[in-house]
């Protein structure tokens, strides 16, 4: 796989998990607690893949947003 395809997906990922978190933070009380569950955990793990991703772009010095 290219690497360049990979740090869009990465970064679109993690772009998504902020939003699915900030999501499911607002709408907490309509969500059952299976969907605030699944929200959460989809966006705890995407978020945590890009700050891994952020951390190695760091090591490494190299720009992440970079395009």
């Amino acid at each position: 796989m290219n690497r360049r395809i990979l740090k869009y997906e990465i970064l679109i990922a993690y772009s998504m998990g902020l939003l699915t978190f900030v999501l499911s933070s607002i709408f907490r009380d309509s969500l059952s607690d299976f969907a605030k569950g699944f929200c959460e955990g989809f966006s705890l793990l995407t978020i945590f893949t890009g700050l891994a991703y952020g951390c190695w772009c760091a090591v490494k010095k190299k720009n992440p947003y970079k395009i």
